[in-house]
């Protein structure tokens, strides 16, 4: 085990089942695992799917991987480009990374079902105007419908961590990723608790290379003083198309 690479290892047999159960909706399925560590989820996917890619980063771990009937990468997930034969993205990602993973996955417009510490899971699913309300929880809900399918107790795991665990799955809508959207929501979210205003001032190193403020103010004086954090989807558009107006 590497600290490093965030390893906790699920060894609850029954807790593993109802997960794969979880993950695979049919014989059909090609999984691609991320972090498939030892292989103790890879073994119950391999049951339940048609086929399971196996992806991991521990060189050490890969003979117990090649002695299951999967697909093995030994690769860095966020430098591995995701087949496109895979139908679900899954696993027991790195705690360390799960911003990193939970947008590279996302992105590929695939149903996901990934683990995160519980505290992590929760600002996914958050509301508009909670302080879990992030950039990730937009990023999540403009991309699918998040929901938390299973609580995981830290006692499962071995390792024991600190906190439980959460089973979010990720529906896809039928929405493409906007980079150019996103990096207003990046620039934004950094100063969450400013109106839009405010915020889209104190990141305008983000998008702009000009000096004079009152240019600047022009640029957003068709956005709107309300709190960032307050901002539901819908809203976050409209204030996305206020400041491209002025292009």
């Amino acid at each position: 085990m590497k600290p490093k690479l965030s390893q906790v290892f699920l060894k609850n047999e029954q807790t593993l089942e109802k997960i794969a159960q979880i993950i695979t909706a049919s014989k059909k399925d090609v999984v691609f695992e991320i972090g498939a560590g030892k292989g103790q989820l890879t073994k119950h996917l391999i049951k339940n799917a048609k086929k399971v890619i196996a992806c991991e980063i521990d060189k050490a771990l890969m003979p117990y991987l090649k002695s299951l009937k999967a697909e093995v990468l030994h690769e860095d997930v966020l430098k591995a480009s995701i087949p496109k034969e895979a139908t679900i993205i899954a696993g027991n990602i790195p705690y360390h990374l799960s911003g990193k993973i939970t947008e590279k996955a996302l992105k590929e417009g695939k149903r996901c079902v990934l683990l995160y510490q519980k505290e992590f899971a929760q600002r996914l699913i958050s509301l508009p105007g909670t302080k879990d309300y992030s950039r990730l929880t937009v990023l999540a809900k403009y991309l699918s419908i998040p929901k938390i399918r299973l609580i995981v107790s830290k006692n499962d795991f071995c390792p024991v961590p600190k906190v439980d665990s959460a089973l979010v799955e990720f529906t896809p809508l039928k929405k493409k990723y906007d980079e150019k959207f996103f990096n207003f929501i990046k620039s934004i979210f950094k100063f969450k608790n400013k109106s839009v205003k405010n915020a889209l001032i104190c990141s305008r190193r983000d998008w702009s290379s000009e000096l004079d403020k009152r240019k600047i103010k022009e640029k957003i004086s068709k956005n709107s003083d309300k709190k960032v954090v307050s901002l539901s989807i819908p809203d976050l558009i409209i204030e996305y198309e206020a400041f491209n107006k002025q292009d």
